[in-house]
């Protein structure tokens, strides 16, 4: 069972999967990914603009990008247990609800053989303890 939202979230305590379609130039249909297509994933800090993470095509201790769907243009992000655990999470007041707080960006560096190279990216992540 899936749930809707509208947020980006990484929750500690587990590995993450996260499925992520790569649209064609000036289209909402998918762009077909080649095998000589790469994606790179990284991860800013909203507050510092420093780079904390960086996951690539390479099983590493922060987690890979892979293919998921070629036709459909799906990549999947995995980030590992260890790596989620050592990010930070923020909350609203107890007046406000103890809402989520976005403390990190990700931009998908891109590097397509049929949109050549750009960068997707997600402006606000949220970490859910």
């Amino acid at each position: 069972m899936g749930i809707d939202s509208n947020k980006f979230v990484i929750n500690k305590g587990m590995n993450n999967e996260f499925i992520i379609t790569i649209k064609q130039n000036n289209s909402t249909l998918p762009m077909v990914i080649e095998d000589t297509d790469t994606f790179i994933a990284k991860l800013y800090n909203l507050e510092t603009k420093e780079l904390v993470l960086v996951v690539t095509g390479d099983a590493t201790d922060n987690g890979q990008v892979t293919v998921h769907d070629a036709a459909n243009g799906q990549i999947l992000i995995v980030l590992n247990n260890t790596t989620a655990n050592e990010l930070v999470s923020e909350r609203g007041d107890k007046i406000d609800r103890y809402y989520l707080k976005p403390t990190y960006r990700l931009a998908i560096d891109c590097d397509t053989l049929n949109n050549g190279n750009f960068v997707a990216k997600i402006a606000e992540v949220y970490v859910e303890e």
